[in-house]
């Protein structure tokens, strides 16, 4: 699997009127944590169960399949697509075919492409843990989010020790400013791992966005350094009064 990257986006939170704008264009929210990278800010990634072929598949099948996974880790999407259409004409039974064609649709940012195929892994196997997390970060891109909060519930049902699931649906609920709610999933993803830096950023932000100054400048503090870059700018200007 390739090394993946966080993107900073802008949240569109707020406290009143007239000060809303001022105080969220500074604040930066890591996206939906669903992808690999090699430092402290690692996120969730899928399993290697879930690019293996169903247990039925023929050897013909789980060639087809296994050739879509080695294209997806090229990154070569389009070739991978075409592949696993052909396994799932050949097995259309199995729900981790259309997980990986809805991955495919994931990286090609189609969103709503992607969530049709999660929808049907989802169909087909109701305990699919990634597709639950990848239809809800499709949601949050498409800023459906009371969706969202519903998939990473179902991935917290399944696996309550989830840190990432957590994660995420803190996004959520911040994004549908529920702040309290989001500071809470975000301790409860700290519990599990108290060193995850978006996590302590958005902790953070949320915080901040509540009101409480001194715990937001705590977390950014800490987040910062941990290598959060969104933390560090949040720091220094909520915190110490220079906006860099």
């Amino acid at each position: 699997m390739k090394k993946w990257f966080f993107v900073m986006v802008i949240l569109v939170f707020g406290f009143t009127a007239c000060k809303y704008f001022d105080k969220k264009k500074d604040l930066s929210n890591n996206e939906p944590q669903t992808k690999e990278v090699k430092n402290n800010n690692a996120p969730y990634k899928p399993g290697n169960d879930a690019f293996k072929p169903g247990a039925g598949a023929d050897e013909d099948a789980q060639w087809t399949f296994t050739k879509a996974a080695t294209l997806i880790g090229l990154q070569n999407y389009d070739e991978a697509l075409t592949y696993i259409n052909k396994y799932i004409e050949k097995s259309p039974n199995d729900g981790n075919g259309f997980f990986v064609r809805g991955f495919i649709y994931s990286q090609k940012k189609e969103w709503e492409k992607a969530i049709t195929e999660y929808k049907e892994a989802l169909r087909l196997n109701a305990a699919h843990t990634y597709a639950y997390m990848y239809k809800g970060e499709a949601h949050l891109y498409l800023k459906q989010y009371p969706d969202a909060f519903a998939m990473f519930t179902k991935v917290i049902q399944i696996e309550p020790k989830n840190m990432y699931a957590y994660y995420n649906r803190g996004l959520a609920l911040s994004y549908m400013e529920k702040y309290k709610e989001a500071v809470n999933d975000f301790d409860v993803a700290l519990r599990i791992d108290s060193v995850y830096a978006p996590a302590l950023n958005n902790r953070g932000n949320a915080k901040y966005l509540l009101g409480d100054i001194d715990g937001a400048c705590n977390d950014w503090k800490k987040s910062m350094k941990l290598g959060n870059a969104a933390s560090e700018r949040a720091y220094n200007h909520y915190c110490l009064g220079k906006k860099k």
